[in-house]
């Protein structure tokens, strides 16, 4: 790791800490009455939270064993299980989960690029399906709501962006000819046209079914978040399933718009004790909601794909594209 790398991960943990901190130091939260709401949770919720995480992390699996079978047809479900896993043990300490892209170096028999042009690929969907129904849930936030009160004008403006957004995100979602398109152009373009080569590959065997399959397979994925923030923060508060999901989907596009701690840790609390709080949940319930999450969906898995990093060998380095 070069000087600046090290400089840049330890402001990342910086930005975690002093995010935490500041809740602690602003009594935004207060540990004693954490630790109160722990104790009185209700457990069978919290349970049937973790029973979830399988299930995440299975649709995760999934979907990224599609893609990558595009490109390497003999991918197991042990090699993309691992490269998932592997991935987001990089991801973890990294903001907007950026190590992420590094899933290529678990797969054997395979190029690195090809493998991270179908990450950018699997992110954008994640992040599409963010955005989609993150941003209109931001904006039925009780405090959203007051800031339209008596600005229809404003409002009707805001909800045609909306729509215009979201029928461009779903455009792209299910046809990707045009992003295709672009990328061609940029191999004309640019010099290393090699290298933009290998990052398009996968698109090439990326048509209109393999996008419905991949939309499908991230939306099932996003509703099982929803539901595993719902039973959370039903274990130490009560929303309906429908506030709840407003919430949580607001606090999932806020973070990943601001991704500057490690994990998005301490921006993930902090933004979830905000939302919720619009909502009537306590700061503790909505703290620990939080980090429950955080644990069983990016701490957990991370810690298990350390074990992957140790065990299997990077994936083979080719000059060229694969095929």
């Amino acid at each position: 790791m070069s000087m600046n790398s090290k400089i840049f991960f330890w402001i990342k943990i910086a930005v975690a800490v002093v995010l935490l901190g500041l809740m602690f130091f602003f009594k935004t939260i207060r540990p004693e009455i954490i630790w109160e709401a722990l104790q009185s949770a209700r457990y069978e919720l919290v349970a049937v939270a973790l029973l979830l995480m399988p299930l995440n992390i299975y649709l995760q699996e999934y979907k990224w064993r599609y893609l990558v079978r595009l490109v390497h047809p003999q991918a197991t479900a042990w090699e993309s299980f691992g490269s998932l896993l592997g991935g987001m043990a990089f991801g973890i300490v990294t903001p907007g989960r950026i190590g992420e892209y590094g899933r290529g170096l678990f797969m054997k028999h395979s190029t690195p690029l090809n493998l991270v042009g179908l990450t950018i690929l699997d992110k954008f969907y994640n992040l599409g399906c963010t955005t989609a129904f993150g941003l209109p849930a931001l904006l039925t936030l009780p405090w959203a709501i007051g800031l339209f009160k008596g600005h229809l004008y404003l409002l009707i403006a805001m909800l045609g962006v909306l729509a215009t957004a979201n029928f461009i995100l779903l455009y792209l979602a299910l046809d990707p000819k045009p992003v295709r398109s672009l990328i061609y152009a940029l191999q004309i373009m640019f010099p290393r046209k090699d290298k933009i080569a290998q990052l398009a590959y996968g698109l090439d065997r990326f048509g209109n079914p393999q996008a419905r399959t991949t939309l499908i397979l991230t939306l099932a994925h996003y509703v099982v978040f929803l539901l595993q923030y719902w039973v959370l923060i039903c274990s130490f508060s009560s929303l309906n399933l429908f506030t709840a999901s407003r919430g949580a989907a607001s606090v999932l596009f806020a973070k990943s718009a601001l991704p500057i701690a490690i994990g998005d840790l301490g921006i993930d609390q902090l933004v979830s004790v905000q939302f919720f709080g619009q909502f009537g949940a306590t700061p503790e319930a909505a703290f620990n909601a939080s980090l429950l999450l955080f644990t069983m969906n990016v701490l957990i898995p991370g810690l298990i794909g350390v074990l992957f990093i140790g065990r299997l060998q990077p994936g083979k380095r080719k000059n060229g594209a694969a095929g």
